[in-house]
């Protein structure tokens, strides 16, 4: 028996009686005038640092490179060109392709795929401007701020000398802590000073910090060919609206180039919402840390993906061909993506990456049939474009959705990989339901919601699928914070984190299986190596604790035998050093001139 919905049995298009939350539109599209309330974003900046005209002067070349480079005297553009499109695939999968007309409307959901190979070709990967804006108030006082500057120090390590980095620090008012700066060996130090000296000062203003950043990345002299942003914060803004106004900077300051914003809150005390907009402005990706004790690992992750950059401007187009099959449903379609008309929506996804997969879902309105007769029909028309770095030439990947009408009845097989997906973006949609739900203080019916989603995937034939465990893994949790006091803790960020991470399947520090290569590599030095970045005495468990104090004691003793710049090396290090995998617990054995040895590699 087919397996497409009757119209409103079932579908993720819901009557008010299963949803009364209204949908919103994306962030991008709240603007009808960009100049408006331009006056409410704050350019002063932090006198006691760095004024912009001085960064300006200040700013280091970036080095010539060739992204894609082999081992042939001569390079044939054109195979070139065919390599890399041959690496790049867009699957677009509807659950049935042979369909039985009804005399009722019904649903047929679509997944999307798009994947990029790891390509044959010997490359070197693109070097990177990365802009770090952090939050200095008040209340990062004390183990955040530590955490957040070792977070920048191991990114040190992960960039190459080609990279640049730039900092700058929001609180009232915005600074510049760093001029946009390359990670060579001589400017190792320059970097580090940078990083140690960034100090609390009074309220919070995230708009004026991604403000400066913008401003920074669009004055820039020199250009690297893959661009980041970093935003960190663990508050409120002052003032409502602090996403607005980051929009209105972007219209303001016109910035061309491709860039990404990565957005992470900090515990229950963040403005979820807010972060989650900043972050889609750009494309990127908001990460809720709930555990402040592993940030550097959510900072890893996040920059280990620029990594491996194959192409900028990635936009992915659907577009509707025939008006009596309509666009039901776009998943995400309230925050990622932008409704461009009646019939064509985009989604810019900015970077396409080596070794990643994303799958986004869909529905379509399939029409009742009387008298019409049978025939098969292009109903719907989706387009990948985007730029080869290095080549610097544009692609285009087109897939039509061809359905086949029968007055027989069609044998549904299913398949994994669209059942799945569909699954998981339709329980992101539903924890997003939940979530306004939840906000109306209708917890009873935001778990009832959750509930029946959950029933759908336990009686799913894929259930044991390992994407589907995740997904009713968080199902159940998010469950149990749909109560009062729990809920008003910390419940809408984890949700919205929740909601985003399986619409948009974002890469998570507790999914290994959906690394690329790049990134396995860089968590596995990192988790392996002598640093652990997020351990403090503060935190962790008992026996980390333990080793920690054992580590501080070897450190006291070995004090008085190191140089004064030793002793400053030491000093950048906030946090003390978690040995992993090399020493027991009862070995004391470590003398001075080892750990002198470990201390150096450090940066």
């Amino acid at each position: 028996m087919q397996q497409i919905y009757r119209r409103n049995s079932g579908s993720s298009y819901n009557t008010d009686e299963e949803c009364e939350e209204l949908p919103i539109q994306p962030l991008q599209q709240q603007f009808n005038n960009p100049q408006q309330g331009l006056g409410l974003i704050n350019e002063n900046i932090v006198k006691s640092l760095m004024s912009e005209q001085q960064a300006r002067e200040l700013e280091e070349k970036v080095e010539e490179q060739d992204v894609v480079t082999i081992e042939q005297d001569i390079i044939d553009h054109d195979a070139l060109q065919e390599e890399l499109l041959n690496s790049v695939h867009l699957n677009v999968l509807p659950r049935q392709k042979s369909i039985q007309i009804q005399e009722y409307s019904q649903i047929l959901p679509v997944v999307m795929q798009i994947q990029s190979l790891k390509s044959q070709l010997k490359k070197q990967r693109a070097n990177i401007d990365l802009m770090c804006v952090v939050d200095v108030s008040g209340s990062m006082d004390g183990e955040k701020i530590k955490l957040v500057q070792n977070s920048l120090r191991y990114i040190q390590k992960i960039l190459k000398p080609a990279d640049r980095l730039s900092i700058v620090s929001f609180a009232t008012q915005a600074g510049i802590n760093l001029q946009w700066t390359r990670n060579v060996a001589e400017n190792k130090k320059i970097i580090k000073k940078a990083i140690k000296d960034i100090r609390i000062r009074d309220s919070t203003n995230i708009a004026s910090g991604v403000a400066l950043g913008l401003r920074m990345i669009r004055d820039r002299k020199y250009k690297n060919p893959v661009t980041c942003m970093f935003v960190l914060s663990d508050g409120v803004d002052d003032d409502k609206g602090a996403d607005l106004r980051c929009q209105q900077a972007l219209h303001k300051y016109n910035i061309q180039d491709t860039l990404t914003i990565n957005t992470f809150g900090y515990g229950s005390d963040h403005d979820a919402k807010v972060m989650n907009n900043i972050a889609n402005l750009k494309g990127g990706q908001f990460v809720y840390i709930d555990q402040i004790q592993r940030v550097s690992e959510h900072f890893i992750l996040a920059m280990s993906s620029m990594l491996s950059v194959k192409a900028r401007n990635v936009i992915l187009t659907v577009k509707q061909l025939n008006n009596e099959f309509k666009l039901a449903k776009i998943f995400g379609d309230d925050f990622l993506w932008n409704k461009m008309s009646e019939i064509e929506s985009q989604l810019t996804l900015n970077y396409l990456v080596d070794e990643d997969k994303k799958e986004f879902a869909l529905e379509i309105e399939i029409p009742s049939f009387k008298q019409q007769e049978l025939f098969n029909e292009k109903i719907l028309q989706i387009d990948l474009q985007g730029i080869f770095l290095g080549l610097d030439t544009a692609f285009k990947k087109t897939s039509y959705i061809q359905i086949e009408f029968t007055k027989n009845e069609v044998q549904y097989i299913p398949v994994e990989l669209v059942e799945v997906n569909y699954l998981r973006a339709k329980a992101g949609d539903r924890i997003g339901q939940a979530k306004g739900l939840a906000n109306e203080k209708k917890y009873d019916q935001a778990i009832q919601l959750l509930n029946k989603m959950i029933d759908e995937i336990e009686n799913s034939i894929f259930k044991d699928n390992k994407q589907l465990v995740v997904v009713l893994k968080d199902l159940n949790d998010i469950k149990q914070i749909c109560k009062p006091k729990t809920y008003e803790k910390d419940g809408e960020a984890m949700m919205l984190y929740k909601q985003k991470n399986h619409i948009f399947r974002q890469r998570s520090i507790n999914n290994s299986d959906e690394w690329c290569q790049e990134e396995e590599e860089q968590m596995d030095q990192y988790r392996n190596g002598d640093l652990n970045l997020s351990a403090s005495l503060s935190g962790g468990s008992i026996k980390s604790i333990g080793k920690q104090k054992l580590k501080q004691q070897r450190r006291n003793s070995c004090s008085q035998e190191g140089s004064q710049e030793q002793q400053d090396e030491e000093d950048n290090q906030s946090s003390p050093r978690i040995i992993q995998g090399r020493l027991s617990d009862s070995d004391g054995s470590v003398n001075c001139k080892q750990k002198k040895s470990r201390s150096s590699s450090i940066g």
